[in-house]
């Protein structure tokens, strides 16, 4: 029935709220039956005198109320409420639901095949559950150790089973790094706009975070050598690739650069490495370039899934090693026998490279439908990573976009969590992974693409 629209004159609602309202009446009076396909909603809008943003509220809206779902190249269309669960392929639900972008996490496993060899490894480790229950001495077992040393090659990184060390999580690792490197009131180096994970960590050991300026290549070698200069940085935090937010990954040639200053000044190097094995063609860590001074931190929550909370640690030496897991041992006592288990089965059976697998693919297809939204706005992304990095055109600034955004109820998140230093850009981090499909993907870019091209006064969805 795409010749419906909404009796609106009735209503004193709000608009959006008058356009869910008429839906759900309409379909229970029968004038509108489970599957009859809507309008679009740039030819409703159209059509009732209204903004596009507040028929996209109104739809919105509807679907959370269960009333529509949407298929892609297909359209939208009428539901039953009860008909919500109902699985499409991929086996996500039918009913689009609300899209949060402001998590940046993979694309969650689809496929029968996959989630069969996933499961079994639960399996596996449930044939023998009962010593995984127990506390565990901090030395980890050859298998865990081998599994490990095989999952870093991957990423470039050549080590030996003793020198890799376990963490419950990047976080945790990164914190308990800092722990022994540094003391209250310290100075710690970071990209100006950098991971708001690295600014909490510094506030809570009460650190001093000091952005240096970027270029494309990332932390310009200038600013860095002129930071050095001070004998105050006591590290330098670097996530260099696939940048979480700006997406941007740091070439060789810069990586050298950086890598001779900090060794000329003695500045430890933190190497958040929770992307790089995302990238088909993942570049030199710092780690290797220079082992005696970086602490090297591989997270499997981003290449894997966020609620695999384990990191592979590298220390610079033995006493740095040391030092670390008794931090460890006092904060979180041992990282969980469970997760560790679970990682091994999964990179010793090849699940874990499956699942890897399967999210780059899942995330250059991602990458591509919000680009072909997009085209005619600035932004940064890497085909290989499920983020954005968007700069918002003149008019629109970013909390009045995030605003937007958020009665739209599509999460995304403004330049100011990411910045350290300076004015923050016009610019917000939409992430692309986590439990979303196509569908919910491309209507949720429709209205992100169509939001920009209007002024903020007309994007107002207030009546």
């Amino acid at each position: 029935m795409t010749n419906w629209h909404p009796d609106l004159s009735n209503s004193n609602a709000p608009r959006y709220i008058a356009i869910a309202d008429s839906i759900e009446t309409d379909l229970s009076t029968g004038r509108l039956s489970p599957g009859d396909r809507l309008p679009a909603q740039r030819h409703l809008a159209k059509l009732l005198g209204l903004d596009f943003t507040t028929v996209a509220r109104g739809y919105t809206e509807a679907r959370r109320r269960g009333l529509l779902s949407s298929q892609v190249g297909s359209g939208t269309f009428v539901t039953h409420p009860h008909d919500g669960d109902k699985k499409n392929t991929g086996g996500h639900s039918s009913r689009i639901g609300i899209p949060d972008f402001s998590m940046n996490l993979p694309p969650e496993p689809e496929g029968t095949a996959l989630l069969s060899k996933m499961q079994s490894g639960f399996s596996a480790l449930s044939s023998d559950l009962t010593p995984l229950l127990r506390y565990q001495s901090f030395e980890t077992s050859e298998p865990d150790q081998n599994a490990a040393v095989s999952w870093l090659k991957s990423a470039g990184l050549t080590a030996r089973p003793e020198q890799i060390l376990f963490s419950p999580g990047a976080q945790s690792a990164l914190t308990n790094i800092l722990a022994t490197l540094t003391a209250p009131g310290d100075q710690i180096g970071s990209e100006a706009i950098t991971y708001p994970g690295i600014r909490s960590v510094c506030a809570q050991l009460h650190l001093e975070l000091k952005g240096l300026e970027t270029d494309e290549d990332g932390i310009i070698p200038e600013i860095f050598e002129a930071a050095s200069r001070t004998g105050r940085l006591k590290a330098l935090y670097l996530n260099p690739t696939l940048h979480n937010p700006t997406t941007r990954t740091v070439p060789y040639k810069r990586r050298r650069e950086l890598v001779s200053i900090a060794e000329n000044h003695g500045i430890p190097i933190l190497e958040d490495d929770a992307y790089s094995l995302l990238s088909r063609t993942p570049p030199v860590p710092f780690a290797t370039l220079a082992p005696e001074i970086t602490w090297y931190v591989g997270s499997l929550s981003k290449c894997l899934g966020a609620g695999l909370r384990l990191a592979y640690v590298l220390a610079p030496d033995q006493g740095a090693s040391w030092q670390f897991s008794r931090a460890v041992r006092t904060s979180q006592v041992m990282p969980s026998p469970l997760t560790v288990g679970l990682a091994t089965r999964w990179i010793e059976d090849d699940t874990a490279a499956a699942l890897l697998d399967q999210i780059r693919s899942e995330s250059r297809t991602r990458q591509t439908i919000a680009a072909n939204y997009l085209k005619d706005h600035a932004f940064l992304a890497d085909p290989d990573g499920f983020h954005l990095w968007l700069n918002l055109p003149d008019g629109w600034n970013r909390s009045a976009f995030v605003s937007q955004m958020r009665n739209l109820q599509i999460g995304i998140v403004e330049a100011d969590a990411f910045t350290v230093s300076g004015q923050p850009p016009e610019a917000v981090r939409i992430g692309l992974g986590g439990p979303i499909n196509h569908a919910q993907l491309s209507q949720a870019m429709e209205i992100i693409a169509q939001t920009l091209q209007a002024s903020p006064a007309r994007a107002s969805v207030y009546f």
